[in-house]
């Protein structure tokens, strides 16, 4: 634990509120009162705006696991279903039938968005939606607003497509192509909830199912196939005390040594010839070695000599 944290009095406030958020907040409470004078039953349709305002800002502090190829939900929601489809052409995706997981997130979620990987951003696009559709009640509803964000990273991708009602700046993405970020990173931040669509590479194994609430930027949803057993292994290092997590290049290259080695004949010190032709040569072989004598047979002479010893005396 960090002394950082550690010296927090209370570390389960973890939420606050953006500035825009909170000054619609006030505006619309003091228009709440001002209709209130007017007609009492006003008031409340002012209060519910200031509610949706407060709703809209709301964010949270989070902490990202300590993975290095994992894949953490970049959202807060509830998992709608886990399950093969194509990728959008807007998310330039290498590969079929991807795994998809998708997320649905409530109107007072928070609205910050979090890198599901570690890497480069490499495709960013943002459609602004109709102001006519306030709500997305299904994703693939016409004039809605939505994001396509691409991420990469030594070959790897994760896509993401974010939906959500078009009326007002309901999404703000704050990275651009070639930028690089870290997993569970913020790039961004989507309003009043919506649809979430995690595309992935199809050998990934995933680690959530449907109905499971995930929280942004911290619940682990896949890791890459190709490097599972790295990431247990550097996490059980961790948790013991033991160094940092060893890089994937470092083991790659230990293992085309170690492959080389089994390859080539060992080569005697100074250079002439291969250590196994000189066993060959130094060692003759087992039909030329002559059996050690049976022990039985050597006390039954050293007997018969001390007999024949103590008669001659």
């Amino acid at each position: 634990m960090s002394e950082d944290f550690e010296r927090q009095s209370l570390p389960w406030m973890s939420t606050g509120f953006d500035w825009e958020a909170v000054a619609a907040a006030a505006g619309a409470f003091l228009a709440a009162l001002l209709l209130g004078w007017i007609w009492a039953p006003l008031f409340w349709i002012g209060f519910a705006a200031m509610a949706i305002a407060l709703a809209a800002g709301r964010w949270a502090r989070r902490t990202p696991p300590d993975l290095a190829y994992g894949v953490v939900a970049p959202c807060d929601g509830v998992v709608v279903s886990v399950g093969y489809g194509d990728a959008p052409a807007a998310l330039r995706m290498k590969g079929e039938s991807l795994v998809r997981v998708r997320i649905a997130s409530s109107p007072v979620s928070t609205n910050k968005l979090y890198a599901p990987m570690a890497g480069g951003v490499e495709i960013v696009s943002l459609q602004q939606g109709e102001p006519g559709q306030p709500i997305s009640i299904k994703p693939d509803n016409e004039g809605l607003t939505r994001a396509y964000v691409t991420f990469e990273s030594q070959g790897e991708q994760a896509g993401v497509v974010l939906t959500t009602g078009g009326l007002g700046p309901r999404i703000e993405l704050a990275v651009d192509h070639g930028d690089v970020v870290r997993l569970g990173r913020s790039f961004g931040t989507r309003r009043l909830g919506g649809w979430c669509d995690v595309y992935l590479p199809a050998d990934i194994r995933t680690h959530v199912w449907a109905g499971q609430t995930l929280i942004g930027g911290e619940t682990v949803i896949a890791h890459f196939r190709s490097s599972i057993e790295d990431d247990f292994e550097d996490a059980e290092a961790v948790y013991a005390g033991a160094a940092p997590p060893r890089p994937r290049e470092a083991a790659s290259v230990a293992a085309a040594m170690m492959a080389k080695t089994e390859a080539e004949p060992a080569v005697d010190v100074a250079g002439d010839e291969p250590v196994d032709e000189l066993l060959e040569d130094d060692y003759p072989e087992p039909d030329e070695v002559s059996a050690p004598e049976d022990p039985a047979a050597i006390f039954a002479r050293l007997r018969e000599a001390a007999r024949k010893h103590g008669e001659g005396d």
